[in-house]
This record gives structure tokens, C-alpha cells and sequence, in this order.
């Protein structure tokens, strides 16, 4: 996708099908599940969070939390992916290894009506616009409807379900300097006499400040360094910036949760975005984290369209966050 016009490039799922033949056994594959499935969007959803909270000046890159492997709330306990111990953080470094824990104190800091209003600018619950057919709204409840673990659990990605394009939309949001805009797959059309007509301009909303945006992107290129968890998006020359997703799958058929989806959208370079991947796999088997399987494809995808878009490599260096509160500290002492 293109962050500035909102144009969606290319869009390809799998399994596919060839429209020239007749279709024999599985209708199913004639779904375009990039606007008509919907999913739980896992931590690529703590972008929102971290968003809002910046733009209501409720943190910095720089914030520093206690991160905690469990965290009890309304009842239920909620952990990071992986075991670890008790951990001092930035909020940068929090986003990098992408903790819950983190992502939950900083929901809390937000309150639920204000993290609502983020997630519905940015578009979730509601139609992108894209009049692609079939597409759903995602599904995401009124915060009247909430419970004692929605706010939490909504925090890190869990909880409401969006479309791989929703999810998109959002990275684009960010990468278009807090701007968000209506996706479309049409450039124009000809008219009876062969005139090309060029479309209008997508209808466009912002959604967080050019600042906040700019400070969620160096946030977001964290995730991709060697301590993040997707150094396999890394591309040789270029900056990159995005985010991993881990999210548990909703099975209708048991009203229960079973299997995961893995993602990966990001954007670069990110010092001046020109383009958005993403990348869903939906119920993998064996190896399930969005860092592992996301992130290869991502780099192999981004890098193709960087070079065949002809997109200069980055020419400025990151001067990256700190991500614990000892590196924070050595960098206050270093100046």
C-alpha cells in the first residue's frame, strides 16, 4: 500500500485460484479474506495503544516501566509471551520485545473510552471505504459492552477483530505522518471515448499528530533491531519499521480459542515511508510467532518493491532509543 494516496498495489492470498476455470469442490478459495475474514490482531493492535497514549501525552519513547512476566486483573491473569523476570523498560523497549504486561499499563494509563476513540479513528469497526467487495467492518464492541478484562486485554490486541486491510490502514496512518487514508484499488477509469480519468483524492482523517507519528516510527524500527522480536524484517541498506503479531484464533465451531495467527506489517524506509507490507498466516503449524514467519516474507516482499519502485537506501542513521532503564540511564550520563 501506499501510505500517501492510500492506493493498494498488490493484494495476494493463498490458497488462489484460477478465474478461468470452473471452480470444483472448495468455494472457499474465491474469498478475498484480506477484506472479508476478520482476526484478533494480536500485538500489532499495541500500536494503537502506544499511539494514543503518546498523542495524550501519557508517555515517551522514553517512559520507563515495570515489567512484570504476570499481571493479575478484574480476576484473570494475563502473561508475556515468554517467561522472563521482573524487568525495568522504556516504553521503546516494552514495544520491541512486545510485552503485554507493558501494553496493559499503558492501556490503563489511557482509561477505555479513550483507547475506544483510537481504535475507532484508526478505523477499526467500521468499513475502510475501499468498496472492495464483501468487505467487513471487523467487529468491535461499544465500550458499554466491556468488561473488566476488555480494557487489558483490547490493550495488547485481543479482544476484537479487524481485516488484514484495517490493520494495514493503521501502519499506513503511521507511516503517513498520523493521516489517515481511504484505501482503494481504483487509479482512475476511461470513459466510452478512451479518456483516462485520474481518481479523485481519497477522503482522508487525522488521526494523531505528525509528532506522535514520527516518535512511533523510530519506536517501531526498535522492533526490527537485533533485540527486537523481528530481526529477520531487517533489509541490508534500508530502514525499516513495523511491528509482530501473535494472536490466538477464535474457532466459531467450539466458541473457544484455537491456533494462532502470525503477522507482520511494517514500512520503509522508515525515515521517509514510501511503502506498506503486510503479511498474515493464519493457523500455522508448528513455529506460530509473527517475528519468525511474518518477518522473512515481509523483507523478501519490501525488498522487491524497493528495488522495483527504484527507492534510494536510507541515507540517515537511526539514533535509536533506549530500550532499558540501565541504557537510558548510561546515555543521561554519557551527555
Amino acid at each position: 500500500m501506499d501510505p500517501k494516496t492510500g492506493a493498494i498495489i498488490a493484494q495476494a492470498s493463498a490458497p488462489t485460484f484460477n478465474p478461468s476455470k470452473p471452480i470444483v469442490g472448495n468455494l472457499e478459495v474465491i474469498r478475498n479474506p484480506a477484506v472479508q475474514d476478520v482476526y484478533e490482531p494480536g500485538s500489532t493492535g499495541k500500536v494503537i495503544t502506544y499511539a494514543a497514549a503518546m498523542e495524550e501525552s501519557k508517555l515517551t519513547a522514553n517512559s520507563v516501566y515495570t515489567i512484570p512476566y504476570s499481571m493479575k486483573v478484574s480476576g484473570s491473569t494475563f502473561k508475556d509471551h515468554e517467561s522472563h523476570p521482573t524487568q525495568r523498560l522504556t516504553a521503546t523497549g516494552a514495544l520491541a520485545v512486545s510485552s503485554n504486561t507493558g501494553a496493559i499499563q499503558i492501556g490503563q494509563q489511557l482509561g477505555s473510552k479513550t483507547l475506544y476513540k483510537y481504535l475507532t479513528d484508526f478505523g477499526f469497526g467500521q468499513s475502510t471505504g475501499s468498496h472492495l467487495p464483501g468487505e467487513s467492518a471487523g467487529l468491535l464492541r461499544p465500550v458499554s459492552d466491556w468488561s473488566g478484562t476488555s480494557l487489558p486485554t483490547f490493550s495488547f490486541g485481543q479482544g476484537y477483530s479487524v481485516t488484514a486491510l484495517q490493520a494495514t490502514s493503521v501502519f499506513a496512518t503511521i507511516a503517513n505522518d498520523g493521516v489517515r487514508v481511504t484505501p482503494t484499488v481504483v487509479a482512475g477509469t476511461t470513459d466510452a471515448s478512451g479518456n483516462y480519468i485520474p481518481a479523485k483524492d481519497q477522503k482522508t482523517k487525522r488521526v494523531i499528530s505528525a509528532s506522535t507519528a514520527k516518535e512511533i516510527r523510530k519506536m517501531l524500527e526498535s522492533v526490527v533491531s537485533a533485540n527486537g522480536t523481528a530481526p529477520t524484517a531487517a533489509i541490508p541498506g534500508y530502514r525499516v519499521a513495523g511491528k509482530t503479531g501473535t494472536a490466538m484464533r477464535f474457532n466459531a465451531n467450539c466458541s473457544c480459542y484455537s491456533g494462532y495467527t502470525a503477522s507482520f506489517i511494517g514500512f520503509a524506509p522508515a525515515d521517509k515511508p514510501a511503502y506498506v507490507v503486510s503479511v498474515t498466516i493464519q493457523d500455522p503449524k508448528g513455529m506460530h510467532w509473527g517475528g519468525a514467519l511474518g518477518g522473512p516474507v515481509f523483507a523478501k516482499v519490501m525488498k522487491f518493491v524497493l528495488q522495483s519502485k527504484h527507492i534510494e537506501p536510507s541515507k540517515s542513521k537511526l539514533l535509536a532509543y533506549p530500550l532499558t532503564e540501565a541504557e537510558l540511564k548510561k546515555s543521561a550520563s554519557a551527555k
